[in-house]
């Protein structure tokens, strides 16, 4: 019936438009929250097809009475306005100059109020036209409004899990476990059910007559319908004014959120409505299993509200634990159960021995050197064949009656460690030195062993018991294997010590002989002494100047016995005296400060040169030997060989002896000047040729100008 009146309305206003195309309106200057329709002329509310209007007229600022029941509010701001109202309205006409604005409200959305409502623009100066009347358009509906509560109950899931660490224990005797039990609930989930949507329906007669009303319905989306108990038998007659209300209930098939709407129905005047109120689900209202209670076996109970875990611990030793210990845990409401067990088994070591006896043989051995020459005279470069000789004589001693064996402890536990404490053996009433060759305490890995050798000294080879004896440590273990001590436990083996089968060691029956500087003779053992060797070795020859004078040849002849490193040694020496001239050497220094340049006073060694002494040109330098000498070398390997080369040729002319060596440099370095420039040899890096063998013969040659080879340095 509304809508029909709206598609009137605006039938209407399209005809106006139609009939005045020619016209050209302005759109409208305010923002209201709908857009207005022009209409021409001086428009009502029945003309356009409502059932009731009411004009306000002036339209001053006010609370209007509509009907004895409800109200409209205007209030002004210019040309514009604003209304609300306590009864919805369809449509708003703004009547201003010539035409109005029809401000419709689209259905089912009927408005109670707006905001910056007016008359059609004035063309002339774009503006508003001042207001002549407003009128409000309406017709009467029951107002329907509802509410929706949810319900529904969760039942939960659980699920129960029991352990025990360690779940079993591999013990020593004394040793003793401790478990850790833990009883372990989980809310593995939740089941939903019985959903279900109820609540109020109210509705109220906002007209000034009566509505009469034939039915009240609730749906839920997206086809689901409510039972309705309104109390009243239908149809039923609602004053004006007056409030029904009528309670609604559903099963629903699921948590889905829906929309839940109410419809009354009327005949008469008095339009029927609808209300809807969103259908949503929240938190359970009944819960099944939400709290649980854990028996168990053991007498323990606990309660949990959630996932949680209780824990108790259990001790086990080997003194009547040996065997399996279950245990069950149970959840009281579901009868759901898990259980846990723990197994003990105990060890021991095993300890074994054996007996070896043993007499020692001890050798001591003495060693003397010589040869056929004490003096001998030589000249430089003079060789002689001096004939040495070295002799080692040895004797024994025989004592250190002992018995020796292995101690073996096996550890047969097969998960676990065994840590020895001590390790003690006992021959007849003497206590044996015992090395197992660790530091004790020391562990045993599982299924391991540890061995270790005793001795003892023994006055005599007289018949014995051997006895051995490890010392276990016990441990109390913690759940995690943390290891406490608490005492220990002893585990012996025996065994016969009988010399009848000693064995005899040799100590130092062989000894190693050697000689210096003819090295390696060879070796000598008892059963061949006494051994001899000889040896031929030439003496010089001596190099002049570095050797002449008194020289001493010295040899010495040692052995080293393999078994304890004895040493012993005998020297012969040959006093020679070597006859040779004398010489010294200048540094460059010298030679650089001495020419007739100066500053120091001339050394006419200079004139040996040839007639143009220091001015003798050097080699491929370009240079003269006083500039050469003048020349800092700068890193260059030619200027640093040169310098050496000079001092060492004036050296020489000087008087000064040269070795064959240094002489062999010097000749090199001369051949080497005859086919390389200064260039040539600053052009090359690091080490390479030839710049590498330019700075080697420098050092030789500088060795000799200072002294280090050859005739010495003279006092400068």
């Amino acid at each position: 019936m509304r809508d029909m009146r709206i598609n009137l309305v605006v039938a209407r206003i399209f005809l106006g438009f139609c009939c005045a195309a020619a016209l050209v309106f302005p759109k409208p200057a305010a923002a209201t929250t709908i857009t207005p329709l022009f209409v021409e002329g001086n428009p009502s509310c029945v003309s356009l097809g409502y059932d009731f209007g009411y004009k306000v007229d002036p339209p001053n600022a006010g609370t209007y009475d509509i009907d004895g029941l409800n109200t409209v509010t205007v209030t002004r701001s210019g040309n514009l306005f604003d209304w609300s109202s306590t009864l919805g309205i369809d449509a708003v006409i703004a009547k201003g100059g010539p035409n109005s604005n029809v401000y419709i409200y689209d259905p089912p959305a009927e408005a109670t109020s707006d905001t910056d409502l007016h008359a059609p623009i004035n063309p002339n100066n774009n503006q508003p036209f001042g207001l002549s009347h407003i009128e409000f358009c309406f017709d009467y509906e029951v107002a329907v409004r509802k509410d929706a509560h949810t319900s529904f109950t969760r039942t939960y899931r659980w699920r129960i899990e029991k352990s025990v660490s360690p779940e079993s224990w591999h013990l020593f005797r004394g040793d003793s476990g401790t478990s850790a039990y833990t009883v372990a609930v989980e809310r593995i989930g939740v089941t939903d059910s019985a959903w279900a949507v109820a609540g109020t329906i109210t509705i109220f007669n906002p007209a000034p007559g009566t509505a009469t009303i034939q039915s009240v319905t609730d749906q839920i989306t997206p086809a689901i319908a409510a039972s309705v108990d309104c109390g009243v038998s239908f149809p039923y007659a609602l004053d004006s004014g007056e409030t029904l209300e009528c309670e609604y209930q559903a099963t629903l098939p699921d948590g889905t959120n829906r929309t839940n709407t109410a419809t009354a129905t009327t005949t008469g005047p008095v339009g029927g409505g609808s209300g809807s109120a969103a259908v949503e689900f929240g938190a359970p209202t009944t819960e099944v299993n939400g709290h649980i209670t854990v028996n168990d076996s053991n007498g323990g109970s606990w309660q949990f509200g959630d996932t949680g875990s209780v824990g108790y611990m259990r001790t086990f030793t080997c003194d009547g634990d040996e065997g399996v210990h279950p245990n069950t845990a149970t959840i009281v409401e579901t009868g759901q159960s898990d259980g846990a067990s723990v197994s003990v088994e105990c060890h021991a070591l095993e300890v074994s021995k054996d007996a070896h006896t043993a007499l020692t043989r001890t050798w001591d051995w003495n060693i003397k050197k010589s040869a056929d020459q004490t003096e001998l005279l030589l000249a430089p470069g003079e060789q002689f064949l001096v004939h040495y000789e070295v002799e080692l004589t040895t004797s024994s001693a025989d004592d250190d009656w002992r018995v020796h064996g292995t101690i073996t402890i096996t550890n047969g536990h097969p998960t676990r460690a065994a840590v020895i404490v001590s390790v003690s053996d006992l021959v007849g009433g003497a206590t044996a030195d015992v090395d197992c060759g660790v530091d004790l305490p020391t562990a045993i890995a599982p299924g391991g062993v540890l061995s270790c050798t005793y001795s003892a000294d023994l006055p005599s080879g007289a018949t014995r018991t051997n006895t051995a004896t490890a010392r276990l440590r016990n441990f109390s273990y913690a759940p995690d294997g943390t290891a406490t001590v608490s005492g220990s436990t002893n585990f012996s083996g025996r065994a016969t010590v009988d010399f009848s089968t000693a064995t005899i060691s040799q100590v130092d029956e062989c000894v190693d002989v050697e000689d210096d500087p003819h090295g390696e003779l060879g070796e000598v053992c008892a059963d061949a002494a006494p051994g001899t060797f000889e040896y031929s070795r030439y003496v010089g020859p001596f190099t002049a100047p570095d050797e002449c004078g008194d020289q001493q040849v010295r040899n010495v002849a040692s052995f080293i016995a393999g078994d304890t490193g004895a040493r012993g040694e005998s020297e012969w020496t040959i006093n020679v005296k070597v006859a040779c001239p004398q010489g010294c050497t200048l540094t460059p220094g010298y030679w650089k400060t001495h020419s007739r340049k100066g500053p120091a006073p001339y050394d006419d060694t200079w004139a040996l040169l040839g007639p143009a002494q220091e001015n003798t040109i050097f080699f491929l330098s370009g240079k003269t030997w006083y500039q050469a000498f003048h020349t800092a070398p700068a890193g260059n390997a030619y200027y640093i060989l040169a310098h050496a080369y000079m001092a060492a040729s004036l050296n020489v002319l000087n008087g000064a002896s040269m070795p064959p060596e240094v002489l062999q440099a010097w000749n090199e370095a001369t051949t080497l000047f005859n086919k390389w420039t200064p260039a040539q040899i600053a052009a090359l890096k690091g080490s390479q040729q030839p710049r590498k063998r330019f700075l080697e013969l420098a050092g030789l040659l500088d060795m000799y100008n200072n002294g280090l080879i050859g005739p010495g340095h003279c006092s400068e």
